[in-house]
């Protein structure tokens, strides 16, 4: 480079442009990662909605009608739920559990547990 001339040599372009290399690299990495992360909350997300409405169901359900059973939802969301009465009888206690892959190779269940007013 002639003196007096500004400019930026190429070490300095080699330099610059691999760190900018690596910058660009690590904001895809954490690309990924968000995408995984949202997928896994709207897994979360849709147990979370199969839960609530099976227990919704059984709350709806005459004492006689409530027992204790399982489904399959969307493929792949496993709900199985046991009935225990108490309180004489005219309450049921529910254990709801719902398992789901949360990520890949990796089932999460989570379990609810409430009681029903029986009203008929």
């Amino acid at each position: 480079m002639v003196s007096g001339e500004r400019g930026f040599t190429l070490v300095e372009m080699i330099v610059a442009v691999t760190i900018f290399t690596w910058a660009l690299l690590s904001l895809l990495g954490a690309n990924v990662l968000v995408v995984q992360l949202l997928a896994a909350g709207d897994r979360a997300t849709t147990a979370s909605f199969y839960a609530r409405e099976r227990l919704e169901t059984i709350r709806g359900m005459s004492c006689a009608a409530m027992a204790d059973g399982s489904e399959t939802r969307g493929g792949v969301y496993d709900l199985t739920w046991d009935l225990e009465p108490a309180y004489g009888g005219s309450v049921r206690m529910v254990e709801l559990l719902v398992t789901y892959p949360a990520r890949p190779n990796v089932m999460r269940t989570d379990t609810i547990e409430t009681s029903v007013l029986c009203t008929r």
